[in-house]
Parts: C-alpha cells; structure tokens; sequence
C-alpha cells in the first residue's frame, strides 16, 4: 500500500506560511517547466519524508535527481544531474531560506517535507484552483486570490483557500471581498471562511 506523502505535513507548516493574498486571474501565475516527473523518480512519493535517505553535497542518486527536478519547478533554476555539487547545494540552501528552514544545505524531513509539498503545488498549481473558483462561480465581476498555500482536510484531500472580491466593489473603493472557497484538487468548490 502506497504511503501518503501529504499526511506527513505537519499542520503547523501547512499554516504557517503568510496569510496575504496576492490577487490574480488564472492566466498569471507563472508556468512551471513539467507537471509531472519522470517515470523513474515518481516512486519516491510513495516514500514518506521521515523514511527518505538524508542528502547532502557529494550524494549521488536518483533522489538527488528527484531534489533537482523539484527545486527546478520551484523556481530554483538547478542542473538535473544526479550529482549534489556546488550548484544544488546552493538552490537547496536557498529553498531552505525562503521556507524558513534551517540552512544547513542537507536534505533532510524537514526539507524533504517542502519539496514534496512543492512538487504538489506543481501538480496542482494555484492557478488551475483558480480556474475550478471561476467556472463553478461563473460571474464575471469576481476576482479571485490566493496565499498560494496547499491545505490539507482531515481526510487528506488537497485544496486551495481562495478570495473571492467584487472588482466592482474594488472600483468604488470597497474591499470588495464578497467570501473564501475552499478550491479543492479534484474541483470541488466549497464556500469557507479565511483560513
């Protein structure tokens, strides 16, 4: 039976990341290089960060490879060699900084928690839960945003927490903040409060 990497998120990192919402549409959030990782890497999901072999520089494996394609998605631009150099060392330790992990440049629960919860940002990215927010509400005026952190339900299921703002309320100096959805990965919307 396959391990949900998810359920090892403690929900104190979950909800500690920044409560302000940046507003956008659909369209502009930033393409990630691939959604999905190559046939050869995605068996290191099924295993749970706590059980993942620590790297650091001088490893060589297909979890390096597995590191290097997330930090790459992520935005941390990192040659997929397999080999942890110099260059890998220092996007890990970069990604360590911007999730406020300790930066010590191994890979170890901690950061193997973040990247998988990175990888799962890329395989549903906020704009997609964007884009199920718009369908299902289906009114024009509304303009939805998010603080871009995946939250996890009691039953381990994966959603966004979007707000949704009248730009008609905006126009004539309101808040125009109309009410929160939970936008979930298999595209239920289900109307919430501010997480």
């Amino acid at each position: 039976m396959k391990k949900k990497w998810l359920t090892a998120i403690p929900l104190a990192m979950v909800l500690s990341a920044p409560i302000s919402y940046q507003a956008s549409a659909a369209s502009d959030v930033r393409n990630v290089q691939a959604e999905e990782l190559p046939a050869d890497l995605t068996p290191i999901l099924d295993v749970a960060p706590e059980h993942q072999q620590t790297l650091h520089k001088g490893s060589a494996s297909l979890e390096v490879r597995f590191v290097q394609t997330t930090l790459s998605q992520a935005g941390f631009k990192t040659l997929v060699d397999g080999l942890f150099g110099p260059q890998t060392d220092k996007q890990v330790r970069q990604f360590q900084a911007n999730h406020r992990l300790a930066v010590d440049g191994i890979v170890g629960v901690e950061t193997w928690t973040s990247l998988f919860h990175e990888h799962q940002k890329v395989l549903f990215p906020v704009k997609k839960a964007i884009s199920y927010a718009e369908k299902a509400l289906n009114n024009e005026d509304l303009v939805f945003s998010s603080d871009g952190v995946i939250h996890l339900d009691s039953k381990g299921n994966v959603y966004y927490n979007l707000k949704a703002q009248s730009q008609d309320f905006i126009d004539h100096g309101g808040s125009g903040t109309v009410g929160f959805y939970d936008v979930y990965q298999n595209g239920d919307v289900v109307e919430s409060n501010p997480k």
